[in-house]
């Protein structure tokens, strides 16, 4: 699996203007609804994500956040991410702001990529290096060029 094939270029934001966790998983969604031509219902998609928050936060350690839901408003696999280089509150399991986001919505009768995309989000994100390069990444073109390059090998 290459994450690379469920980013849309124009789902990455290297800037967010969120300050709160509800509004990183908004301004995602969002964007995330704008990359597929608001053929996505965002309210929806909102209170889906959100509800899977409320069942344990998907604020991992290091500063990783993987929002996610499950829901009928997506054809497959859908990421997007989003940057906050001061962090932001996202009741994370190591207490520590989160700064990496990477939103995904999934259909609810696919179960593989899902899975394996958040497997392959944790792995890539605890490679030597790499974090910091995305934190330092000043557009949505260097956050794909990183990525790429780790999953080919580079």
């Amino acid at each position: 699996m290459k994450l690379t094939d469920y980013i849309d270029p124009k789902c990455i934001k290297v800037d967010l203007s969120s300050q709160y966790k509800e509004e990183v998983v908004e301004e995602l969604v969002f964007l995330l609804a704008d990359c597929i031509d608001g053929k996505v219902d965002p309210d929806a998609v909102y209170n889906a994500v959100m509800m899977r928050e409320s069942e344990g936060s998907t604020g991992l350690e290091k500063g990783i956040a993987i929002p996610h839901a499950k829901c009928d408003y997506v054809d497959r696999l859908r990421i997007a991410i989003g940057i906050s280089r001061d962090g932001i509150d996202f009741d994370s399991q190591d207490g520590e702001p989160s700064k990496l986001f990477f939103l995904m919505v999934a259909p609810r009768n696919e179960a593989g990529p899902h899975v394996q995309a958040i497997a392959r989000i944790v792995k890539i994100t605890t490679m030597e290096g790499v974090k910091s390069k995305l934190l330092k990444a000043n557009n949505a073109e260097r956050v794909i060029e990183i990525i790429n390059g780790i999953e080919n090998g580079g």
